[in-house]
């Protein structure tokens, strides 16, 4: 009898699955033929494979970079609220770019300073992961210290926009606010997602694991300590490549693994892969949208596409969590 009930059960879902991911997949070729085509009435052969194309699958890269990094850091540190520039890649990015803005550093001085202060942030988390690597408490220690390195770093930025010359500020707060003009060259995000999705496809099972505690995963035969240092790891490398391609923008790693996760409570439970996929498919999803909107509502001027992740995003989590916590209220 019970079987006979679950098998129906187990087979609805996988059903919605199927429908979630072919979803998903449709709407996201959709949207990067949207963001190709938006805002030109006429698109030249150069324009569309040396600006246009380049720049919306680096936004669609970026994105999904962001999401998934968001989505390893909350799984690691066991916190809903956790982005990819809490741990301060994106202040190391910037004070590094900013730096090199002051020296008078050509473009690719700057991609390389914004890899290297993001990875140098990043080392700095994983030697305090090395030192303070045990089953439970650390994660609340590498949480403060990333904020504290942020706050430091954020200073210093502030420090360095006051004495940075006129002509360079406006570059400056545009690259700090997210700015994909001219991104996509080298199709870094782009390719840089997948092999980040990739990698964290192999991680998913023991990620699943991690959700539920520390202690219960170890107990199941997870290597917690190693398993932590992978996903701050891939999280870091995700998120330099983002700020390295596009400068810091905000939200999108904290809004989509909130409604993927939201999402997979109703179809697909604690699936990681399916959670992972998503996450890379729905942040690329957003940032494309975003960027479409930067590049036309006042075109021929281009706003920062952090500007309209944020007004997207914020509203859309904030209902969210007016729902569930509606919700809550009422069961």
């Amino acid at each position: 009898m019970m079987n006979s009930t679950v098998q129906p059960l187990m087979t609805f879902v996988r059903s919605h699955r199927r429908v979630v991911v072919l979803m998903s997949i449709v709407l996201s070729v959709a949207v990067l033929a949207l963001g190709v085509v938006s805002g030109t009435a006429e698109l030249s052969h150069d324009v569309f494979w040396q600006l246009r194309l380049p720049r919306v699958l680096a936004a669609f890269g970026v994105g999904g970079l962001l999401a998934m990094s968001g989505l390893m850091l909350q799984v690691l540190l066991r916190n809903p609220l956790a982005e990819p520039y809490m741990l301060g890649a994106a202040s190391g990015a910037s004070f590094c770019v900013l730096l090199g803005m002051l020296l008078g550093g050509s473009w690719w001085l700057l991609q390389g300073l914004a890899l290297f202060g993001a990875l140098s942030a990043l080392g700095l988390m994983l030697m305090v992961m090395r030192r303070y690597s045990r089953l439970e408490g650390d994660v609340t220690v590498l949480l403060l210290l990333g904020i504290v390195l942020a706050s430091l770093l954020t200073a210093a930025v502030s420090g360095i926009l006051l004495i940075l010359p006129d002509r360079n500020v406006r570059s400056a707060l545009f690259w700090m606010m997210g700015d994909l003009a001219g991104a996509g060259s080298h199709y870094v995000a782009w390719c840089g997602m997948w092999l980040v999705l990739l990698c964290a496809l192999t991680l998913a099972r023991p990620m699943s694991a991690l959700m539920r505690g520390a202690v219960m995963a170890h107990s199941i035969g997870v290597d917690v300590v190693r398993l932590r240092w992978q996903l701050l790891l891939l999280a870091g490398v995700a998120t330099a490549l983002a700020v390295m391609e596009a400068g810091a923008i905000g939200f999108v790693g904290l809004i989509i693994p909130h409604v993927v996760k939201s999402l997979g409570g109703r179809y697909f439970g604690s699936d990681m892969c399916m959670v992972l996929s998503l996450c890379a498919l729905w942040g690329g999803i957003l940032l494309v949208v975003a960027d479409v909107i930067a590049r036309t509502l006042f075109a021929p001027t281009q706003l920062p596409v952090g500007l309209f992740t944020v007004l997207i995003g914020a509203p859309f989590l904030a209902w969210r969590l007016i729902a569930r916590a509606r919700e809550g209220a009422n069961a």
